[in-house]
C-alpha cells in the first residue's frame, strides 16, 4: 500500500486530508502518513493530525511513497513540485468518493476533484489543478496544468481555463469561453467574455480590475 503525503500543513492541508480520506482508493491503494512543511510547527495548535514529517527539500522518498499537494499560491505550488519531481518523487490523483465524472473525463496526476463536484463528459484536467467542492464543469471542458476552480463555480461547456489560472468561489463561466493563463475571476463574477492571460476581472458581468 503506499504512504500518501500532502505537500503543506496549512489551512488548505488540513483540508485537504479529508478529502483524501473520503477519495477513491483511501485504505485500499493508499493511506495517510504525514506532512510536509518547511515549518515543523505547522500543526502545533491543532489536535488529531498526522505528523508534519520532514521539509520538502530534506524528506527522504522512499519506494511507496506518494504526494499531493496542498499549497493555494501558485507559485510556491509549482516550486515544490519541480523540487520534489527532481527527486522522482510521483503524485496521485484524488477524487473523492461522492464526485460524479462523466465518460472520457480525464483527470491528471497532482490535481484533485472535490467533494460533490459534478464533471462532465470528454473533460480535461490537468496536471496540479484543483477542482472543489460542490462546483459543476460542463463538457468538453479543458482546464490546465496547476488552475484552480474554487468551491461552488459553475462552468459551461467547451470552457477552456489556462494553466495557473484561478476562478474563485461562486463565479459563473459560460459556455465556450476561455480563460488566459494565470488570469482570475473573482468570487461570484458571471463571465460572458474570453479573458485574457494575467487579467484578473470581477463582477458580473465581470470586466477587469483596475
Amino acid at each position: 500500500m503506499k504512504r500518501l503525503f500532502i505537500v503543506g500543513a496549512g489551512g488548505f492541508g488540513r483540508e485537504m486530508l479529508a478529502m483524501a480520506e473520503g477519495s477513491v482508493g483511501y485504505g485500499d491503494d493508499f493511506r495517510i502518513a504525514g506532512f510536509l512543511d518547511d515549518r515543523p510547527d505547522a500543526l502545533d495548535r491543532f489536535c488529531d493530525y498526522p505528523p508534519v514529517v520532514g521539509s520538502v527539500a530534506g524528506f527522504k522518498i522512499g519506494y511507496n511513497d506518494v504526494f499531493i499537494t496542498a499549497i493555494g499560491d501558485i507559485g510556491a505550488r509549482r516550486r515544490c513540485v519541480e523540487a520534489l519531481e527532481e527527486r522522482g518523487a510521483q503524485f496521485v490523483k484524488l477524487v473523492h468518493a461522492t464526485a460524479v465524472l462523466g465518460c472520457n473525463v480525464r483527470v491528471e496526476e497532482g490535481s484533485f476533484v472535490g467533494p460533490y463536484a459534478f464533471v462532465s463528459c470528454d473533460t480535461h484536467i490537468g496536471r496540479h489543478s484543483c477542482v472543489f467542492h460542490g462546483t459543476s464543469i460542463g463538457h468538453d471542458v479543458n482546464i490546465g496544468n496547476f488552475a484552480h476552480v474554487y468551491a461552488q463555480c459553475s462552468i459551461g461547456g467547451g470552457v477552456h481555463i489556462g494553466e495557473g489560472a484561478c476562478v474563485y468561489p461562486g463565479a459563473v463561466v459560460t459556455p465556450r469561453r476561455k480563460i488566459g493563463r494565470d488570469a482570475v475571476v473573482g468570487a461570484h463574477s458571471t463571465v460572458f467574455l474570453d479573458v485574457p492571460q494575467g487579467v484578473r476581472v470581477f463582477g458580473s458581468p465581470a470586466a477587469p480590475l483596475t
